[in-house]
């Protein structure tokens, strides 16, 4: 039988979405949830003035949101933070947060390419794809000096090519998907980067990658049954229905009823990425 946990302070009717992640929180209790399984974001969220108010004002933890703010302002230590956040509620008892923070301790000691990876893995996670990419792009960068491996850069690739899929277009992934390939030779990142390139209407590129790359029977059958179950969910989810009707609107010329569905759909994407990064 679990362990009855009691609200510490107000359960908040307004709740508090944390910065770059697509987590919110209406107390404390879930503000230590969120932290124990989402170690990679702490230190985004944590060094949050807006936050600390949070915990002050709407909480009613005003000792906790005090402190807070006291060592956000000193750039404390995150262990200090995430103590602060633990010990106004009951839902850890004590040897569990410490046995937290010294987990915490030991991924801080972990290479700094590793660290850097997990933190981008956190953020696609969260759909938080500009930083995702952003810090995959800096180990790509530094790839040499962090000694990364030729395999492990095909991953970071593929899921660049991942994030590009939500930001940029199938072209944009289709490329981030062979450059992984070519270098983890994955069986993933091959068939993502030919769905990829088919669903971006390049029939003449995805005939040669299929030369090119001696696709195999087993794979050439995966890629149609792929197809075939992609577009039966786009023809379920709203969002890429509503895209699919928008292109049709321009092939038949209709470009200000085009633009008009395109500025919409942008306007909600911005309001998501708003929230996801106060």
């Amino acid at each position: 039988m679990g362990k009855v946990i009691f609200t510490s302070g107000n359960y908040a009717t307004t709740p508090y979405y944390l910065k770059n992640s697509k987590l919110c929180i209406r107390s404390i209790e879930e503000l230590a949830f969120c932290i124990l399984k989402n170690p990679e974001l702490c230190e985004d969220f944590l060094y949050d003035k807006d936050l600390a108010a949070y915990i002050d004002n709407e909480l009613g933890l005003k000792e906790a949101g005090s402190l807070l703010t006291d060592l956000i302002e000193r750039d404390a230590p995150l262990k200090d933070l995430i103590g602060v956040c633990f010990l106004c509620n009951d839902y850890l008892v004590k040897d569990e947060i410490e046995e937290f923070i010294s987990e915490l301790s030991k991924v801080e000691r972990s290479e700094e390419w590793v660290r850097i990876k997990n933190k981008a893995d956190s953020y696609l996670d969260h759909e938080n794809y500009k930083n995702a990419v952003i810090n995959y792009r800096n180990l790509i960068k530094e790839a040499d000096n962090f000694k990364i491996t030729t395999e492990t850069l095909g991953d970071i690739y593929h899921n660049i090519g991942i994030a590009m899929l939500h930001t940029e277009g199938f072209l944009s992934a289709a490329d981030c998907f062979r450059e992984a390939y070519e270098r983890n030779n994955r069986e993933e990142s091959l068939r993502d980067y030919l769905l990829a390139l088919k669903f971006s209407g390049n029939e003449k590129e995805y005939s040669s990658a299929l030369d090119i790359y001696s696709i195999s029977e087993e794979t050439s059958s995966w890629l149609s049954k792929a197809f075939f179950h992609t577009e039966l969910e786009a023809d379920s989810e709203p969002e890429l229905f509503e895209l699919a009707e928008a292109v049709k609107l321009l092939k038949n010329g209709k470009v200000n009823e085009f633009y008009s569905v395109i500025r919409k759909m942008t306007t909600q994407l911005k309001e998501q990425y708003r929230r996801y990064n106060e």
